[in-house]
Parts: structure tokens; C-alpha cells; sequence
């Protein structure tokens, strides 16, 4: 066998003179604390919003997030159909039984039982004179009251008639009766109420259920999606399987998101385990050589996953994922170390070895740092999670390879036939390349050319939908229910923003004003306000003015009743209310309290930091620059288009993280140039990575691949790694045998890349695909890149050509 050790001595046969056992046990029970404390505060979330910007930004961001998190995303909406409506009813009865018990759930359609009816009656028969909506000069002319006087004696002789008399004389106007009826719309929508059910126009029973965790706490919605299933079985097992359930649930894509994740993250991890031991076992032959060379890996992971909790309080599925994509640059370090050790070998072992990589091992991982430390300055505080796992992780692997493994590896090494041979193969590539420079230039010519094709290809995707897959079927059955309950546009709307509620609530009257004349103009269809429910104090106590301004005003509604009727004096209740003192306004804290309208407050107001928006819904918006016309000088008031305004918001912080990954970049060349010293080594060290990154995006460019925000991060590990590789390259460039070992360092370190990358970009989330995609590609390039590079660029003795 060839002797691979450089000279001879008892050093070989120690490893720095440390005890492995006491290098081993310190370093297990640094891991072990580590995922001790992993474990703890382990908590995993799939919230999208993680990847939206921080309210400081873009207030329509803010609104956004928090809209994500409201009583709206928290709604629950179940669709009971049976054999027929009266089926559909009592099923809904039955199932809203089963779940009243259920903790996490609270019904919002009035059906939970108490007396709503009365509840109502006391926050607004008293404030009635709140809602006087009409014009005063037509309503109380002689004519309108007279009017008002004939629509009362309608009402007496209906069906509604034994409720209307306990009202009529404190209520002449019908003020209460008409006021019920808009907050019933408010309530119900597009909904019929019959008995004690809501239905929709095909015969649908609906249950409105409210969360009161967030729909993307997974261990909270898990059990009550549980418990809605399970208690639906129940009821469709007595009504003999005639029974259907459909649902609309933020909730259900958050947890069938998840579910996706996990089994990625598992099947990746399980298959690239398995990989990653066939591919060392190849090259290594020992299974303990390969458990050397993943516990770096394994100690930069529990580093990262810790970090990670312990600033963040959880993890997302996302940066979970990533973290198994980590692999590929941590685990650079440990098999560039095994290779030396084994192919080219120190007289002092495996610890003077790791002295003699250490400038190379420690550059690669400040690199990498380096170019992801400039995510955390982003506005997302899923890719800031991104940049702190992945510098922790890295840092912490690069630790355990220098100061952990070498104690641990074999005194003698003994390296596998596959390993000799590949390395001597790859030598005489290198020598190969280095007679045929003018040959190499077909490679950069050949990026060069991808790249003018495909860089103006390319199309950014600016929609954080774009991050995350949608069950086809789910999403269908979604719309379906939603289409029963509400038929106002999604995703646009209108928000009135104010310092506290009373602001906000008189900007938003100013908008009905405005969207009811746009309404009657055909600017938009219908609207949904929360003015009808709780309009501002000030426009409360005017309209309550406006009915006192006239003090001829009781004797000449008496007047009127009397010429269409009524005896005299029978609206005494009525003058005597008026001359009393006003109740308080109603706020929308009195709704909040027990009421049977706080659902639908919770759904139109949203707490912005320190101000309060109150959201307006719409329906068929013709024009909707007509309609922010129709509501410009308006302050704090926003037209809102969720999908225009949060792609606007990506478009700006994709620039921002492309401009702070460029400041990145600077400085790693920085990092490079002052390690080497000269220019062409240092090019030689950094230009293969920005090749390779610009080529990848010319392939996806020319393929018609569009890119969003995660291909930007993709790229900087593409760069990371290739950097990596120019470097461990730069550092061997004067050692023939060395070199040959760290290129066979690189093809092991890109395989197992390319392995995990590869599985990646068959995820079924679209931001995993992404991260695959583009790194798989990346790296294969920076893998050809670096060794052409470094020929054309450096003489075979080191120095610049």
C-alpha cells in the first residue's frame, strides 16, 4: 500500500496528544445539552406571515400580517347539507350540540344558546335615536312623519305586530325595527335565518365557529379539526349516511400545510441519510469514519436548531427544511479534513492536519456567515431565522471539525481503494486541465452565454402565495363554502386607520358616506361596514341632535299620528325619551363584551401597534382606481388590494435582500483578497461561486422558471458553497497531492449536495423546490468552476499567472 503519511515518527501514532475519550465525552455532552434545550422549547410553526415583513415597513404589510391572525382568518365555517333543508337544520342542531363542550371553539351565529335577542335589545333599544340614518328635513316634514305614522300601522297588523306594539309608542319612527334588520345583514350576509339556524339560498345549514387560537397554532387547530370530524361521524351515523360536511378553515391549510412539510422534511432526511451512507461507504469503508464525519453536521444542526429557539421561541417549517439542507456546506469540513488525513497525511497526525487546513476551513465558513448574515437585516422574520440557523449551524460544525473530530480520527489512516484511486484519477485530471488552458476557456465562454440568454428571461414572482402549496381539492371545497356565506370580494377591501377606536371608527364614516355613493353611482356592488353596526360617537350624538334641534317636533309628530289614527298622546314615550338625557354611545368595546355581535366587530377591526384600522368589505369593484378616486383626501383611509399591495411590498424587499446579499458578497472578496493577497488568487477563490450563481439563473431563466424571494436564498448557499470550494481549492494550489485530495473533498461534499439539494426540488412545497432547484444546479456548476478557475487563473506552483 502506498505510504500516505508525510514522514514518520511517534506522532503519527498519537492525535495531538489529547485523549479521545475526553474529547469525545466533552463534545457528546455539549450535543446532549443542546438538545436537551432543543427539546424544551422545541415548537414548529407553518404561519406564511413569518415570511411577510415586519409591520414597521409597509403599513399595508402590517395590515396584512394582522389580518392573518384576526377574527376573520379565525373564523370556521361548517356546510350541513342533508336529504332535504329541514334535514340540513336538525343536523346543524345536532353537531352544534357535540361541539359546544369542545374548549378552543366558540360559536359566532348567534346559535350557542342564551338569550341574544335581549342582549341586543339593551345595547341598542336605548341608543336608538343613535341610528336615526334619514334625511331630518324629509323625515321630519309633516309629509314624513305622516309617512312614518302609515308604515307603523303596516307593521301593527303583520305578523310581527304583538312585538312591534310593546315598541310602538317609545319607537314611532320604527328606528329599533329597521336598525335590526341591518344588523341581522350584518350578521347573517347572504344567509337566511330560520328557526334558530342559519341557511344558505341551496338549503345548507351553516355553524359559524371562531377559534380562539390562532388558525396556524398547530397543536391548538389539530384537535379541533379532530373534534369537528369526529363529532360530524356521530351525527351522520343517526341520520344513516345522508349527511355531507363541507368546511372553510384558514386552519385546514395551515395543518394539511404542516403535514406536507413533515413528511418532506422526513422523507428527505430518511433518503439522504441513506444516500449520504452509501456515498461514505464507498470512499470510507468504515462505519465509524462515517459517523465521524456527520457528527460536525450533527453538532452545527443542534447549534443552529438552538439558537434558533432560544431567539425566535420557534421554528418554521420552512427554516426546519432548510436546516437538512445544511448538510451541504457543513458537511464541506469534516470530509475535507478525512480526505487530507487519509491521502495526504502530517507527520503529527490527524490535529496537525486540521493546523494546516485550519486558514482554509475557517475562511470557507466566514464566508458563508458572511453571506447570510445580511438576512437578518431584512424585513422578514422567516429569512432572519434563515440567517441565524444557518451562521450558528455553520460556526458550530466548523467548531466541532477543528477542535473535536481530529482527536477522533484513526492515528493511522488507512484510506479505501475507491478514495486512492479517485484521487489519483483526479490528479491526472488537474494535470490534464493544466496543459489544455486555452480549451478551459469553452467553460466560462459557455456560463457567458447562458447568462446573456437567460438573465433577461427572467421573471421574479413577487406573491408570497408563490411560498406555499394549495391542495386543489381543499382550496374548491373552500371557495364553495365561503361562496354561501359571503359574496364579497377576497382580498380587497377597504381599511380607515386611527390613533384609537374613535378615530378610526369617524374616518371609516366618512368612507360609508363615500362607498354608499359609489354604490348608487355602480362603482362597486355591495359593501360591508362596520358603521352600521357602531358608527363613530360624534355621528351618534348628532344624529341624536339633529332629532332634539326641533323642539315643535313632539307636538307636530302628534299631530301626524293622530291625522293617520292614533289617539292623541299615545307617543308619550316617545317625547319623554327624547327630552332625557342621552345613554353613552356605543363604542365597539360594549359589542366586544358578551355580545352577540362581537364576532363581527373582532372581523372588521384590527389592531395596528399602536393604531386601530376598521376594515370595510366590497363586491364587484368595477374600477378600482374609480373607487380609490371615489375615496381620495380621505387621511388614514387605504384602498387595499392584498394581492397588488403585499407583491409591491415583496418586489421592494427582494431588492433590499439582493442589495444586502451584494454587501455580503464585498465582503467576502474582502475576506478572500486579505487572506491571499493577490488579486488573481483571490478571483480565482471567489469568481467561480458569482459564475455559477449567474449561470443557475440563466438556466431558469432560459427553462421559463419564474423566481421569488427563496431562489435569492438559494443562490446565496449556491454562492456559500462555491466559495468554499475556491478557497479549499486556493489553499491546496501549491500542493500537487494535496490538491488531489481536495478536489476528491469537493466531489464527495458536492454529491451529497446535489443528494439533498436534488430531493428537495421534488418537495411539494414550492419554497423547498425552490431552495432544491436552484442549489442542486448551483452547486454542480461551482463544483466544474472552481478547478477551471483556478488553472486558468494560477500556475501549477501557486503562483498567479
Amino acid at each position: 500500500m502506498t505510504d500516505v503519511t508525510r514522514g514518520a515518527g511517534p506522532e503519527a501514532e498519537r492525535s495531538a496528544g489529547r485523549g479521545p475519550l475526553v474529547v469525545g465525552l466533552s463534545w457528546a455532552l455539549a450535543a446532549a445539552a443542546l438538545a436537551g434545550y432543543t427539546a424544551r422549547s422545541w415548537a414548529v410553526s407553518t404561519d406564511i406571515t413569518r415570511f411577510m415583513a415586519d409591520p414597521g415597513d409597509v403599513k399595508m404589510a402590517a395590515i396584512s400580517r394582522d389580518l392573518a391572525d384576526s377574527e376573520l382568518a379565525r373564523t370556521w365555517i361548517l356546510s350541513v347539507r342533508g336529504a332535504d333543508e329541514a334535514e340540513s337544520m336538525a343536523a346543524a342542531r345536532e353537531l352544534r350540540m357535540r361541539l359546544s363542550d369542545v374548549p378552543g371553539l366558540f360559536f359566532m351565529d348567534g346559535s350557542s344558546g342564551g338569550d341574544e335577542g335581549e342582549a341586543i335589545h339593551a345595547l341598542y333599544f336605548p341608543r336608538r335615536f343613535f341610528f336615526f340614518v334619514d334625511d331630518p328635513g324629509a323625515a321630519l316634514s309633516e309629509a314624513g312623519l305622516r309617512a312614518a305614522a302609515r308604515a307603523l300601522l303596516v307593521e301593527l297588523s303583520s305578523p310581527t305586530a304583538p312585538l312591534i306594539k310593546q315598541i310602538a309608542g317609545a319607537d314611532p319612527l320604527l328606528l329599533y325595527p329597521r336598525l335590526l334588520r341591518r344588523l341581522m345583514a350584518a350578521q347573517t350576509g347572504s344567509l337566511r335565518p330560520v328557526e334558530d339556524a342559519l341557511v344558505s339560498e341551496d338549503g345548507a345549514a351553516i355553524v359559524l365557529l371562531g377559534t380562539t387560537a390562532s388558525p396556524f397554532e398547530s397543536a391548538a387547530m389539530q384537535p379541533l379539526a379532530a373534534a369537528i370530524e369526529g363529532a360530524f361521524m356521530e351525527v351522520g351515523a343517526a341520520h344513516e349516511g345522508r349527511l355531507r360536511l363541507e368546511q372553510s378553515a384558514v386552519a385546514r391549510f395551515a395543518l394539511a400545510a404542516e403535514a406536507s412539510i413533515r413528511a418532506d422534511v422526513a422523507r428527505i432526511s430518511t433518503i439522504s441519510t441513506l444516500g449520504l451512507i452509501a456515498l461514505f461507504s464507498l470512499f470510507f469503508r468504515s462505519l465509524w469514519l462515517i459517523a465521524l464525519v456527520a457528527a460536525p453536521l450533527a453538532f452545527g444542526v443542534l447549534a443552529g436548531l438552538a439558537a434558533t429557539l432560544g431567539i425566535f421561541g420557534e421554528i418554521h417549517g420552512v427554516t426546519l427544511a432548510f436546516g437538512a439542507t445544511l448538510i451541504g456546506v457543513a458537511i464541506d469540513y469534516s470530509v475535507h479534513l478525512l480526505n487530507h488525513h487519509m491521502l495526504a497525511a502530517e507527520t503529527g497526525g490527524a490535529e496537525a492536519c486540521a493546523r494546516r487546513l485550519w486558514p482554509g476551513l475557517a475562511l470557507g465558513a466566514l464566508t458563508t456567515v458572511a453571506g447570510f448574515i445580511g438576512l437578518a437585516w431584512t424585513s422578514f422574520p422567516g429569512l432572519r431565522e434563515m440567517a441565524v440557523f444557518a451562521s450558528v449551524g455553520v460556526l458550530g460544525a466548523l467548531a466541532a471539525t477543528r477542535w473535536a473530530l481530529p482527536a477522533l480520527l484513526p492515528r493511522r489512516p488507512q484510506p479505501g481503494r475507491a478514495a486512492v484511486a479517485a484521487a489519483a484519477r483526479l490528479r491526472r485530471l488537474v494535470g490534464w486541465m493544466h496543459e489544455r488552458r486555452r480549451a478551459l476557456l469553452v467553460g466560462p465562454a459557455a456560463a457567458a452565454l447562458v447568462m446573456a440568454i437567460g438573465l433577461p428571461r427572467v421573471v421574479f414572482v413577487d406573491d408570497v402565495q408563490a411560498l406555499a402549496s394549495v391542495d386543489a381539492e381543499l382550496l374548491a371545497e373552500d371557495e364553495r363554502v365561503r361562496a354561501l356565506v359571503s359574496r364579497m370580494d377576497t382580498g380587497r377591501f377597504v381599511v380607515a386607520i386611527g390613533g384609537d377606536d374613535e378615530e378610526a371608527l369617524a374616518r371609516n364614516d366618512a368612507v360609508f358616506e363615500r362607498l354608499t355613493a359609489a354604490q348608487a353611482a355602480g362603482s362597486i356592488e355591495a359593501l360591508r361596514s362596520l358603521h352600521t353596526l357602531v358608527p363613530s360617537a360624534a355621528t351618534q350624538q348628532a344624529r341624536w341632535a339633529a332629532l332634539r334641534a326641533d323642539p315643535s317636533l313632539p307636538a307636530r309628530i302628534n299631530a301626524a299620528f293622530v291625522a293617520e289614527g292614533f289617539r292623541s298622546g299615545a307617543l308619550a314615550p316617545f317625547v319623554a325619551a327624547l327630552a332625557d338625557d342621552p345613554p353613552p354611545p356605543l363604542r365597539p368595546g360594549d359589542l366586544l363584551e358578551g355580545s352577540p355581535l362581537a364576532g363581527i366587530v373582532r372581523a372588521s377591526r384590527v389592531t395596528l401597534g399602536d393604531e386601530v384600522g376598521i376594515v370595510t368589505l366590497v363586491r364587484g369593484v368595477t374600477d378600482p382606481e374609480a373607487l380609490r378616486g371615489a375615496l381620495a383626501g380621505l387621511e388614514g383611509v387605504y384602498v387595499f388590494d392584498q394581492g397588488a399591495t403585499m407583491a409591491a411590498a415583496y418586489r421592494g424587499f427582494r431588492r433590499r435582500t439582493i442589495e444586502l446579499a451584494g454587501v455580503g458578497l464585498c465582503a467576502v472578496f474582502l475576506l478572500v483578497l486579505g487572506r491571499y493577497r493577490r488579486l488573481r488568487v483571490a478571483a480565482a477563490a471567489f469568481a467561480p461561486a458569482l459564475v455559477a450563481a449567474g449561470t443557475t439563473v440563466g438556466i431558469l431563466g432560459i427553462v421559463g422558471a419564474p423566481l421569488h424571494l427563496l431562489h435569492v436564498v438559494a443562490l446565496l448557499l449556491v454562492m456559500s458553497m462555491g466559495v468554499d470550494y475556491g478557497v479549499f481549492l486556493a489553499e491546496s494550489r501549491a500542493d500537487p497531492r494535496g490538491l488531489a485530495a481536495t478536489v476528491l473533498s469537493l466531489v464527495i461534499a458536492c454529491a451529497s449536495t446535489v443528494l439533498a439539494f436534488g430531493l428537495l426540488g421534488m418537495s411539494s412545497s414550492p419554497a423547498l423546490q425552490a431552495l432544491g432547484t436552484t442549489v442542486g444546479i448551483g452547486v454542480l456548476l461551482s463544483l466544474v468552476l472552481a478547478p477551471l478557475t483556478l488553472v486558468l487563473l494560477v500556475r501549477g506552483d501557486g503562483e498567479a499567472r
